[in-house]
């Protein structure tokens, strides 16, 4: 390829990156204090941005079986570019409080009128390479997690979930369960 065929390109290349990363600035600005973001790979360049990313497999259908701690495994995998941590919380703590409160299992909505919850707090710890390996108790939460940066590929880092049940907590009817949605937080330093 000659020199300027090489030149063209590259312009033509930058030209196409810069208007990748303005367009959707243009109808998708977020007011101060909102979320934002988004996530666009360029091959395989990997620039520090102090970024992280965080995704959790899903937990559902878990079975609480009384007078004993209950605990399930997943899996969180972080990505970050420089040093981070990953931190949990209650996600809605007017309504669940740490505490896994009675929902409606075909709304998909907590229960709004005295709803059962579980006597006891969740509680939630990360383990391996990465974890701190000591339960934090919800609702507060607190960090579990920290590392130096991961490169493209990101790290698994463990997490325990556990759940004690009392034998006096009440069974859940039929259409009913009980659910709390946990919020896992990465920060970069």
């Amino acid at each position: 390829m000659t020199r300027w065929k090489k030149a063209l390109l590259v312009a033509a290349l930058g030209f196409a990156l810069f208007v990748s990363l303005t367009a959707p600035a243009l109808g998708g600005e977020a007011a101060v204090g909102e979320g934002g973001g988004g996530y666009l790979p360029l091959g395989d360049v990997w620039e520090t941005s102090d970024t992280i990313t965080i995704t959790s497999n899903d937990i559902s259908d878990w079975v609480l079986l009384p007078d004993q701690d209950n605990t399930r495994q997943g899996i969180l995998t972080v990505t970050a570019d420089v040093a981070w941590s990953v931190t949990v919380s209650d996600e809605d703590t007017t309504m669940t409080n740490g505490k896994m409160t009675e929902y409606d299992t075909s709304t998909g909505q907590y229960i709004q009128s005295n709803p059962a919850k579980l006597g006891s707090v969740m509680e939630v710890k990360a383990t391996g390479e990465y974890g701190t390996d000591t339960y934090v108790v919800l609702p507060d939460g607190d960090e579990i997690a920290l590392g130096s940066a991961t490169g493209e590929s990101g790290v698994e880092v463990p997490f325990l979930l556990k759940q004690y049940v009392s034998d006096t907590d009440p069974v859940s009817h039929v259409g009913r369960g009980y659910k709390i949605v946990i919020t896992f937080t990465g920060s970069v330093d």
